[in-house]
């Protein structure tokens, strides 16, 4: 374990300085990073407009947004060195974007193959 200075505590935080990526790390997180952002992309574009209200719209909005956002974000950490908190905050991300697939899919494909909780934040779709 590396003992951090003081004066190091000022520059990086306490997570300490920047460290490289574990061997392949980089290249697999930008994958599933990836694959869940391009599931987000789809069900964003399969979203029935013509029976979804416009509450469920500017959510499905919102999300794809934040989900842009997040990508943005882990593509710009994972090009360099990162301190702990970097890479914290990746996972975190990487954690978000799984969220938003699933909670898109619970209204997009309403009647999966498997069994989905219905996230609470988005409402259920009306049926025909």
């Amino acid at each position: 374990m590396t003992h951090v200075q003081s004066r190091e505590w000022r520059r990086y935080g306490f997570g300490g300085p920047p460290e490289p990526w574990a061997h392949d790390a980089q290249r697999d997180l930008d994958r599933l990073a990836t694959s869940y952002y391009l599931e987000v992309l789809d069900l964003h574009r399969r979203l029935p407009l013509s029976s979804a209200d416009a509450d469920v719209l500017k959510r499905f909005d919102e999300l794809l947004t934040t989900a842009t956002r997040h990508k943005h974000e882990i593509d710009y950490t994972l090009r360099h060195w990162a301190t702990p908190v970097e890479r914290a905050r990746v996972e975190d991300r990487l954690g978000s974007l799984m969220r938003i697939s699933r909670q898109l899919r619970a209204v997009v494909e309403p009647d999966g193959d498997r069994p989905r909780r219905r996230p609470r934040s988005v409402p259920a779709p009306e049926a025909a």
